[in-house]
């Protein structure tokens, strides 16, 4: 689904239109899903489908078992209290996005009929395919689970990639714990954004209270005062919302998606296990047969035999099996990592920008405001303020019962006039 050399995409989705649907306990949100492409695999250049979020469910754990060891992309998580408010529904909405997206850009996903089917089917066709998968589910796969009850010695022996993986599971681990902590102060710098938003807006208002009870010299500057925190308030709370979008939700998506990297190499360590199972099992009937050719001749010995042969030869294919699968797994798994790797240095390096540039955009704004009061607080004529006309004078209410000055013009200074 990517472009080569950055160019447009080749499939691109929009998810939009949440509605609620029903009511109750029955009522859900459905979403509508626009896709355009250029793709010569789709019989259209525009097409759209209704979409509830069981829907994504089921297209992520379909990819899931048909592509163990790649990296799915996550999906947000399931709410049971305020799952219709607006801001709720709205952030599913762009995660839910985001996730068709990422699977559009996937190599592997963006091929698989599942995903295809998702795009284009009606209702009806969506139902009978989900039906389907299914009665499918099980089978071969089914079969190498029962198998990774079984351990054998070789199991416990670590081959280079065996190591490899353990190396990069340490990594994913590590680098979860880091996000984590970055999320965890992203949300303390939002919190505080939030609250000089509110503290900027007391504070504008007590200005503006203030000037209402000052000289007529004073009132329009308190006044632009109160009206320039109040602006700057306004500025804060945006702030908030941008960076809680664009840098906040960021960070906590690709906590989840290190979560899918984590099933990813799960995956390869079930596969893995389940291989040692099949080499166990055909250790066991191998060495069953043996003993059995070794024992003395009985009545219904050779059939017997046959039987146990029989047996052997279907655990060797099943390990066959099991090892082609382990193999394809483990490779898929390593490319899978080595992707992630290239696209998250590339979206970290989107996010750290974005922020980057949000701050340089705030503090501009910032102080463009506070330059606007510049002029109205240089204008205050502080004379004019003490020839008011206030009980007692403004310049002798200011000073404190001063003791007595040598000379008229002694006591008044110019620092005295600032304080006034």
């Amino acid at each position: 689904g990517a472009a080569v050399g950055g160019g447009v995409p080749d499939l691109v989705i929009k998810v939009s239109d949440p509605i609620k649907n029903a009511e109750g306990l029955n009522s859900y949100i459905s979403y509508k899903v626009n896709t355009e492409t250029t793709l010569e695999e789709y019989d259209y250049n525009q097409f759209s489908v209704i979409r509830r979020y069981s829907d994504f469910v089921w297209l992520r754990d379909t990819l899931l078992k048909s592509l163990p060891g790649a990296i799915i992309p996550p999906l947000p998580e399931k709410a049971v209290m305020n799952r219709f408010a607006p801001e709720f529904v709205e952030g599913r909405r762009r995660a839910l996005e985001r996730f068709l997206n990422r699977c559009a850009e996937h190599p592997l996903a963006s091929k698989n009929e599942t995903f295809k089917t998702f795009l284009l089917a009606d209702d009806d066709k969506l139902k009978k395919t989900k039906e389907g998968s299914k009665e499918k589910s099980g089978g071969y796969f089914g079969s190498l689970s029962s198998a990774m009850t079984l351990s054998t010695k070789l199991e416990q022996v670590k081959s280079d990639q065996d190591i490899t993986f353990d190396e990069i599971a340490t990594y994913v681990q590590n680098l979860e714990s880091q996000m984590q902590n970055v999320a965890k102060h992203t949300a303390a710098i939002v919190k505080r954004g939030r609250e000089l938003a509110q503290g900027l807006f007391e504070f504008g208002l007590a200005f503006t209270l203030l000037g209402q009870h000052e000289t007529e010299a004073l009132v329009s500057a308190l006044t632009q005062m109160g009206h320039t925190a109040d602006q700057l308030s306004l500025i804060a709370a945006e702030q908030v919302e941008k960076e809680q979008l664009w840098f906040e939700e960021p960070i906590v998506d690709y906590i989840q998606m290190l979560g899918a990297v984590k099933e990813a190499l799960a995956k390869r360590q079930e596969s893995r296990k389940a291989y040692f199972g099949r080499v166990s099992d055909k250790e066991h009937k191998a060495t069953a047969l043996e003993k059995l050719k070794a024992s003395p001749d009985k009545p219904g010995k050779a059939e017997k035999v046959t039987a146990a042969e029989g047996a052997l030869t279907a655990a060797e294919e099943a390990e066959q099996l099991a090892k082609e699968h382990f193999e394809e797994v483990s490779a898929r798994a390593l490319e899978e990592m080595d992707r992630f790797k290239q696209t998250k240095a590339d979206d970290m390096r989107k996010v750290v920008l974005d922020y980057v540039q949000l701050q340089i955009q705030y503090n501009k704004r910032m102080e463009q405001q506070w330059a606007t009061l510049v002029p109205e607080i240089e204008a205050i004529d502080v004379d004019q303020g003490g020839a008011a006309p206030q009980p007692p004078p403004a310049a002798a209410a200011a000073e404190p019962t001063p003791p007595p000055v040598p000379a008229a013009d002694a006591g008044v200074g110019d620092d005295d006039e600032v304080g006034v």
